[in-house]
């Protein structure tokens, strides 16, 4: 009965879509199939939420365009307002400063600035330690171009003290070197880090498949029924306007919730069962 009943829901579902008139463009059109596409998928009694997760992520890497050599087509890297993340190169001081240098190099992609750091900590426990820091050499590729800079330091930096480079730009690549070293009684107790503020990736708003890719990772960061059918009810109302469109998944949810209620040994359940089956019908009419 339960089955005569999902075929029920799968033919009103179809039926205002079959008489619908269409006149939005193919990106409309990729959005609801790629939506109807999750939702075949959700529906599958062997689908977990892993698969679900691994197709949608599938899904929008095709979708961002991947290149040959890295990267996306429809990604573009832009630098956040605040709280950027960073790419961290660490180096423990071995060279005693007016006997010699320790030279620290480290890399890092999609780079806007390069910032020198001596944290307040070199571990969890052990506080930090002074660090004379010399010049400091940065080179780095804009769109295939090759940049440097250099900032001179020359001086001794502090425990929980830091200089920026800003770089005028995001770099594709960036490499940054330095000359380091540390008080004589403090040899392998300094820290001095590299870091590599950077650039976060953004979806591009010209690519074609933009909104469908939104659409996704709203899914993607809450699966559950009622988001998705809100999400294909939006596009749905969009291409056809005649259409009412129907929450199908919510209603498979219930009615598989309705069937295990119904099978339960107990007539609290039995009874909350053909009381939940009642009211997903309603939903069809």
């Amino acid at each position: 009965m339960m089955k005569r009943m999902m075929g029920v829901v799968l033919l009103f579902a179809a039926s205002p879509l079959l008489a619908a008139e269409v006149n939005d463009p193919c990106s409309a059109y990729m959005q609801i199939g790629t939506l109807y596409e999750v939702r075949s998928l959700m529906m599958k009694p062997y689908a977990s939420s892993y698969d679900v997760d691994n197709f949608i992520a599938g899904r929008v890497e095709e979708l961002r365009d991947p290149l040959p050599d890295g990267g996306y087509r429809w990604v573009r890297w832009v630098r956040p307002d605040r709280d950027a993340p960073f790419d961290k190169h660490g180096h423990t001081v071995i060279a005693i400063q007016g006997s010699g240098t320790d030279s620290v190099e480290a890399s890092g992609q999609h780079a806007f600035a390069v910032r020198i750091a001596v944290p307040s900590k070199k571990s969890l426990f052990s506080r930090n330690n002074a660090v004379y820091v010399g010049t400091v050499h940065v080179s780095y590729t804009v769109d295939g171009r090759t940049l440097t800079k250099d900032e001179k330091i020359d001086q001794w930096m502090n425990p929980d003290t830091s200089r920026t480079i800003d770089l005028d730009a995001i770099a594709d690549h960036a490499a940054a070197g330095l000359d380091a070293s540390t008080n004589a009684k403090n040899v392998k107790e300094a820290l001095v880090e590299i870091h590599f503020m950077q650039a976060v990736a953004q979806d591009d708003p010209a690519n074609p498949a933009y909104d469908t890719i939104r659409s996704l990772e709203r899914i993607r960061r809450n699966s559950e029924p009622y988001m998705v059918d809100d999400e294909i009810a939006k596009r749905e109302r969009e291409l056809f306007p005649n259409a009412e469109p129907l929450p199908l998944l919510s209603i498979v949810a219930d009615l598989h919730r309705a069937e295990e209620l119904m099978r339960s040994k107990k007539d609290e359940d039995h009874e909350q069962g053909f009381k939940l089956l009642r009211e997903t019908l309603k939903k069809l009419r």
